[in-house]
């Protein structure tokens, strides 16, 4: 399954749009900018809440996450560094699962998401000649499309923040 993540026009990274090949929206997310802890909900097409994830807005050390699936599936992210003194390869773990997610911050961005055994699960590219954090990925597991979706915002999110501030 092929996808592109897009913030939506005008929203600050508020919400999020993910759609098809065609354009057609099959996921969107909101986040509360007040809320804390900051929570982004996952909703399908229909508008229907699937999944929501938490994380605190002065998580800069881990930028951990805390997702929960609509259905008793949950799970937890953190991200450390793949050389302590470089912000451009991290590593966001994904606890319970065995899940792991190598990011690189670059030019052009791009993340996987890895099996326990190393099986990629996802891939994504960030699109360079397009407006903001847009990522074209490629859920290879369709079985955890929902979970692989999510670890993707997650991953937009966390290259984004670890991203050095332009002085």
């Amino acid at each position: 399954m092929k996808l592109r993540i897009s913030a939506k026009l005008a929203s600050v990274h508020s919400e999020v749009n993910v759609t098809d090949l065609e354009e057609k929206t099959v996921f969107t997310t909101k986040t509360d900018p007040l809320s804390a802890p900051r929570c982004t909900r996952l909703y399908d097409a229909e508008g229907v809440e699937l999944a929501h994830y938490e994380t605190t807005r002065t998580d800069e050390k881990d930028r951990a996450y805390s997702v929960s699936i609509d259905g008793g599936v949950s799970f937890t992210t953190k991200r450390s560094f793949r050389v302590s003194s470089s912000t451009c390869e991290a590593i966001i773990k994904v606890g319970q699962t065995g899940w792991t997610v190598p990011t690189q911050r670059a030019w052009s961005s791009r993340f996987e998401v890895h099996s326990e055994d190393g099986k990629v699960l996802v891939r994504a590219k960030q699109v360079p000649a397009l407006r903001g954090d847009v990522y074209d990925i490629e859920v290879l597991d369709e079985d955890h499309a929902i979970e692989m979706v999510l670890l993707a915002l997650i991953a937009r999110s966390v290259i984004r923040d670890d991203a050095p501030i332009p002085v």
